[in-house]
């Protein structure tokens, strides 16, 4: 039976920034994909300020726009400039920074391995055993970064995660748009959530979220639809629809030697339904658990304490910013503008700005 030191299922963002770490301290590190390539990872690769700087080596070669200034709208009206004086995103192409984060972490010295299935999990006082395409492989820690509705979370915990936000994307060729647009969020075009265009120089990366699904309809009709209204055309490729993981404070995160990070561990920000930083800081503490050697599942859930806090506080923030637009997005348009964008650009969370807003003092997580 093969035997690593940590087995990682999913190589996206979580798992790449876990591999990268244990990898690079020395440990054996098998990450396990049921992809050969990086496109089917939906996500609209906008990476935060407070993102990047989390990152262990420059992610230069992968953004195609820089991103001080975005549109926000209400119904699509109301159109309103949102600036900071310092860029706040960077957009990339999902693939190509799952691609590089890859490469990075098989630098590093973590391997790669296409799988089909995962049927089998056993754990025992000194590691755990998995089963994979029919085979056994061992390993003293386990690391689940497969997704909102993962195997790990199935096999290691007894049961499926619960319901959190929905989303739908597909990309938009820039010579089939009527107009390139800038980086845009019209909220209100979905009951509870909001519509996307991200420019990605050849393409615009076009979307619908909705903060719970029992909200508004998200399906290929109604993407079309606002792709048609926004931009011109419904020619749209690679339209995917998601569950998006938003219930990070209230589920088990870590038992044992098994650890669930990024959206298995439900660390997306549900306002906006940003996932990249909860995904590469949630890896990164997982690894630095089991770097550290003893208590790991306990010392792990204290270190995402914060985060998990912050979710717990956005996710009121977010119900009633939904249910009460337009009220709320007179608010944030008059009031919080400001000091919200600022606060990103800082790399400050939601909450962290929030405080920036109502002028209390704070410390940057």
């Amino acid at each position: 039976m093969k035997q690593v030191d940590v087995i990682v299922v999913g190589a996206g963002q979580a798992g790449c920034a876990a591999a990268y770490d244990l990898a690079s301290a020395g440990l054996s590190v098998l990450m396990l994909d049921r992809h050969a390539s990086t496109g089917h990872k939906p996500c609209a690769g906008g990476v935060t300020e407070k993102a990047r700087r989390l990152y262990r080596f420059p992610l230069d070669s992968v953004v195609r726009e820089t991103v001080s200034q975005m549109q926000m709208s209400l119904y699509q009206k109301l159109q309103t400039p949102f600036t900071a004086d310092t860029p706040f995103c960077l957009m990339t192409h999902r693939p190509e920074l799952d691609q590089l984060c890859r490469q990075h972490a098989q630098q590093a010295g973590a391997s790669l391995t296409i799988v089909r299935h995962i049927s089998g999990f056993q754990s025992h006082p000194d590691g755990i055993v998995l089963t994979v395409d029919g085979e056994q492989i061992g390993a003293r820690y386990l690391i689940g970064a497969d997704g909102a509705h993962g195997a790990v979370r199935r096999l290691a915990f007894g049961g499926g995660a619960r319901h959190g936000a929905m989303a739908i994307e597909g990309l938009l060729s820039r010579e089939q748009c009527s107009r390139y647009p800038q980086t845009t969020f019209d909220f209100g075009v979905v009951r509870g959530g909001y519509g996307w265009m991200f420019p990605k120089g050849d393409h615009v990366n076009v979307g619908l979220y909705i903060r719970t699904q029992s909200g508004g309809k998200v399906d290929r009709h109604a993407l079309a639809d606002y792709a048609r209204q926004r931009l011109g055309s419904d020619a749209l490729t690679n339209v995917q629809g998601f569950p998006l993981g938003t219930w990070g404070h209230q589920q088990r995160l870590a038992a044992g030697r098994v650890l669930l990070v990024g959206d298995a561990a439900g660390f997306t920000e549900p306002l906006l339904g940003e996932g990249i930083y909860g995904a590469v800081l949630s890896g990164q503490r997982a690894a630095a658990a089991i770097l550290a050697g003893h208590h790991v599942a306990a010392n792990y859930i204290t270190d995402m304490d914060r985060w998990r806090s912050e979710l717990r506080r956005v996710h009121p923030i977010a119900a009633v910013f939904y249910s009460t637009l337009p009220l709320s997005f007179g608010v944030l348009k008059h009031g919080a503008r400001r000091p919200l964008m600022n606060g990103y650009a800082k790399g400050l969370t939601l909450v962290q700005s929030k405080r920036l807003f109502f002028g209390a003092h704070f410390t940057q997580a």
